[in-house]
């Protein structure tokens, strides 16, 4: 009995849930006050594709035939998003159709250290060429090289001292500061040219990197660009937006 009477009173106590011939439910309480209870929406899953060519086509192909403007946002360096207008359906929201990401790209951390053979072989496989990229395998040419080298960091820059022969001596300063493109964005653009600080010892050579991440921002502008370029027919038909 004292059961029975604590699980009445306790359902008195609850809220009444009243359905509607609509289908709509509402929550009254005890006090009068009235919610909507709102159904869980089944939201679709984005297809995510690994190029921005294969955005591109699914875009000019399929995205474009659906009533409405198709938007797509350029969201970082390695991920832009295709999506339409509000739905009242799903409460206003957007339903983000595709998704392209950039997975296949090697990257590179903000500080790498490395041997010296292997720093070699990775500016090689994972570096677009750029103007400084040649300075540096020929720097790491002579380091490996060289019979004997001394080291002297100033804390600004690093001098290498490499011995050739019996008594002739090389000096060179070495340029702290380079300008390098690790693989780091969607490989069908122009990699963005970062700046990287260098520092060498007996055990290697370190990258840090020394633009603030503004590299990061020059990947969006490229993939936008590339976008844009891509679709300026669908842009100036005006069904497509392309935005960072």
């Amino acid at each position: 009995m004292l059961k029975e009477a604590i699980e009445k009173i306790v359902s008195l106590a609850g809220p009444e849930i009243i359905t509607c011939s609509d289908g709509t439910k509402f929550a009254i309480s005890k006090d009068n006050a009235i919610g909507q209870i709102l159904p869980e929406l089944d939201y679709p899953t984005p297809i995510v594709l690994n190029s921005l060519d294969a955005l591109i086509q699914m875009v000019k192909t399929e995205a474009v035939l659906d009533d409405g403007r198709i938007y797509l946002s350029v969201r970082d360096h390695l991920t832009v998003s295709c999506f339409g207008h509000p739905i009242p359906e799903l409460r206003e929201n957007r339903i983000v159709y595709y998704e392209a990401q950039a997975k296949d790209v090697p990257g590179w951390d903000n500080q790498v250290k490395m041997p010296f053979d292997q720093a070699a072989v990775a500016l090689q496989t994972r570096f677009q060429d750029s103007a400084d990229r040649p300075y540096t395998l020929t720097l790491l040419s002579q380091i490996t090289t060289g019979a004997k080298v001394t080291y002297n960091d100033t804390g600004v820059a690093t001098t290498v001292v490499t011995s050739k022969g019996v008594s002739l001596q090389q000096n060179s300063t070495i340029r702290p500061l380079v300008k390098l493109r690790p693989y780091r964005t969607f490989q069908e653009v122009e990699q963005p040219e970062g700046l990287f600080l260098i520092r060498i010892d007996e055990r290697g050579i370190t990258f840090t990197e020394a633009d603030g991440g503004m590299w990061k921002l020059q990947a969006r502008q490229t993939i936008k660009a590339y976008l844009v370029e891509a679709l300026k027919d669908e842009i100036e038909k005006d069904i497509v937006t392309v935005m960072m």
